[in-house]
């Protein structure tokens, strides 16, 4: 007997997975077990909860691009999905199920955290909570589950935040679009795209809670709660006093970089002027990183002199302007000359580099809290070059290019 084909063997496997789904839906929610279908008749196999008047929320796998999503939808065209990676739990998948399905037929909101698109209460939910409380809209929410789904509902498409994009919650205030972050290493970053100059802009967020800048960008999480942070928030545009740097860093130039392993050659090849100009002259390119680095949240960072281009009381900066790669060991050597530089306590390292940098460099560079930037030297952009770094940018996403209106 011949074996059956790939695309029939998987076939037989998506059934039995969405078998095996409907028996948890059926264990986890009994309440419901009587609107419980499962069909594979269809072109696309789904797993459903039955309402009234023929509607119906579903559990489907559907393409989003060049990807396979877990999607959570009703046949509504104005319904809002539920979209999850491949990989997430069955159960999480059917309880989202009954989250939304519950929501349609008591026909109230879905209830938190399901609502943002979360399995866990988190921080970010609480925040979105809060936000919602006060009349803001709630655009999306990042914390266990990067994935959201934007554009019309015709042509989806699949976002996905990005390792450093730490978590979020973006929402539309009256006079802005607000993005608030909880970053691995920085904590709490508030960022701000004011539509008049279309650009993002940081609030200096440690000042709006204690009258007093921080040297380095963020807020520490253990230093502020949530209900602070949205305290800040509800005071508004005005109150923030946002400088927004029109060319910052995350817009108007080449992307922060992914990778570590780059090289001036790569760099210059994809970000050199398209008129063939030469390198910026040394005030310049101090000029556009103090800038870019000013706009991030350093707050402590002044022009210094042709010996110190910038100075501080928390950074020693440094730069490295050779053709190859940082290593470990050269990293190690002048983290040690930042530490030294401190008249009181140890500095902390900023390197600004013409190079790359080795992936054990980056990590040693992590470990010692310090920030290492890629300067492109044609056009003064910095790019991160440790995870540290790559925190620091702006977002450079554009507000008007996701989805303005819920399904």
């Amino acid at each position: 007997m011949p074996f059956p084909p790939g695309d029939m063997v998987a076939a037989f496997g998506r059934h039995l997975h969405f078998k095996s789904l409907e028996q948890a839906l059926l264990d986890r929610h009994p309440e419901v077990a009587d609107q419980v279908r499962f069909d594979d008749t269809s072109r696309l196999m789904h797993l459903k909860v039955t309402l009234s008047a023929g509607r119906s929320v579903a559990l489907a796998q559907v393409r989003m691009g060049f990807s396979t999503v877990w999607c959570v939808m009703g046949r509504e065209l104005d319904s809002e999905p539920s979209v999850w990676p491949l990989d997430t739990p069955d159960e999480v998948l059917v309880d989202a199920l009954h989250a939304v399905a519950s929501a349609r037929i008591t026909g109230r909101a879905v209830s938190s955290p399901w609502r943002w698109n979360e399995s866990e209460p988190s921080d970010m939910t609480e925040l979105a909570d809060l936000l919602d409380s006060r009349g803001m809209r709630v655009r999306r929410v990042a914390a266990g589950n990067p994935y959201f789904a934007s554009g019309p509902r015709h042509a989806a498409k699949l976002d996905v935040a990005g390792r450093d994009d730490g978590c979020f919650v973006e929402a539309d205030f009256p006079d802005a679009f607000v993005r608030v972050s909880l970053k691995p290493a920085l904590g709490w970053l508030v960022d701000v795209h004011v539509p008049e100059v279309e650009a993002w802009g940081r609030v200096d967020l440690a000042w709006n809670l204690w009258g007093r800048t921080l040297p380095a960008p963020g807020v520490p999480r253990a230093d502020a709660s949530v209900a602070e942070i949205v305290d800040v928030l509800g005071r508004g545009l005005k109150a923030w006093d946002l400088e927004v740097s029109v060319g910052s860093a995350g817009r108007d130039g080449p992307d922060w970089l992914d990778g570590l392993d780059v090289g001036l050659d790569e760099l210059v090849e994809d970000s050199a002027p398209v008129d063939g100009r030469g390198s910026l002259g040394p005030r310049q390119l101090t000029d556009s990183v103090l800038d870019q680095l000013t706009s991030c949240g350093f707050g402590d960072l002044e022009e210094g002199d042709a010996e110190t281009p910038i100075r501080s009381q928390a950074f020693h900066i440094e730069w490295h302007n050779r053709a190859k790669n940082l290593s470990t060991s050269e990293v190690q050597r002048l983290n040690g000359l930042a530490a030294a530089a401190g008249d009181q306590v140890p500095k902390r390292l900023i390197l600004i580099t013409t190079a790359g940098i080795s992936r054990p460099a980056a990590d040693f560079a992590d470990m010692a809290k310090a920030f290492v930037f890629c300067v492109d030297p044609t056009t003064g952009r910095l790019m991160g070059l440790n995870s540290r770094a790559r925190e620091v940018r702006l977002p450079d996403t554009d507000p008007a290019g996701q989805n303005p209106e819920p399904w």
